[in-house]
């Protein structure tokens, strides 16, 4: 068996370099993922900032300019809610809503 020249081994290590960098990107993109919440946590999370403020739904409702329901939906985790909705009840409570 012939010993591959430096020649053929450059492409080679390039081609295993680019793999790599391929699969560190898709780890990290994996790791992102988990980190992420569902809309039922996304929920629990408002309801516990809302009780950590002493407010009341309807008091979160005044601040954030949803109808009740629309708010008890949200810290329920219903999966009908708008985007803009999270936003305004998120802003309410001085909370961050990333979307990755």
């Amino acid at each position: 068996m012939d010993t591959p020249s430096p020649c053929d081994i450059d492409p080679l290590l390039d081609e295993l370099r680019s793999k790599y960098q391929q699969a560190r990107k898709e780890a990290s993109l994996a790791s992102q993922g988990a980190e992420l919440h569902p809309i039922e946590e996304v929920g629990k999370q408002i309801r516990l900032n809302r009780k950590k403020q002493g407010l009341t739904q309807s008091e979160l409702c005044d601040l954030s300019g949803l109808a009740y329901g629309t708010l008890n939906k949200i810290e329920h985790g219903h999966p009908s809610v708008r985007l803009d909705m999270l936003v305004s009840v998120a802003r309410s409570l001085g909370m961050k809503l990333w979307i990755g």
